[in-house]
């Protein structure tokens, strides 16, 4: 599992470089959430199950749509686009732990996970599907699916606009 350290800094750096620089306040502020699933570890019935599952972000996001379609509230909509990003990136990061993550806990209870290695050697990159336990995590591809999932979170928030009739057809 990587340790909230790793959640705290890979979270919060994406946001920090790439989200828009009059924001950054809120991305400091929030950066807790990049931890918040974690809290299911001290209620041990719950252990991975309460808090890492993909319902976690309907709040954030539905906030967001609020925000933006019918509150028109600029300031709201980047909030909780943050604080979702923050929440979503626990769960990609932990995709990648061996343990896996029940992304639909209520609905099924199975792990959803990889337990892929990369290892490097004599300069080729190689997927084992069951290392040994001498090789490291890949915690890479964690982060790589986390800046992927930053990715399309800007473009979403750039394409939707902030006017009233947002299925209007152009003429």
């Amino acid at each position: 599992m990587p340790d909230p350290i790793t959640h705290l800094i890979v979270a919060t750096s994406l946001l920090w470089l790439f989200w828009d620089k009059k924001y950054r306040n809120y991305v400091l502020l929030l950066s807790p959430l990049a931890v918040l699933p974690d809290v299911d570890h001290f209620l041990p019935p719950f252990h991975r199950l309460l808090l890492h599952n993909i319902f976690i972000i309907v709040p954030t996001i539905s906030l967001a749509l609020y925000a933006r379609f019918w509150a028109k509230n600029d300031v709201l909509f980047n909030v909780s686009l943050i604080a979702t990003f923050f929440l979503l990136s626990h769960l990609l990061l932990d995709l990648f732990t061996g343990a896996g993550v029940p992304l639909f806990y209520p609905l099924t209870a199975p792990t959803i996970g990889f337990t892929y290695e990369l290892v490097i050697a004599h300069g080729s990159v190689v997927l084992l599907p069951e290392p040994p336990a001498a090789f490291v995590q890949s915690e890479l591809f964690g982060i790589a699916l986390t800046s992927l999932a930053l990715a399309v979170t800007l473009f979403v928030k750039n394409r939707l606009p902030l006017t009233k009739d947002v299925f209007a057809s152009e003429v």
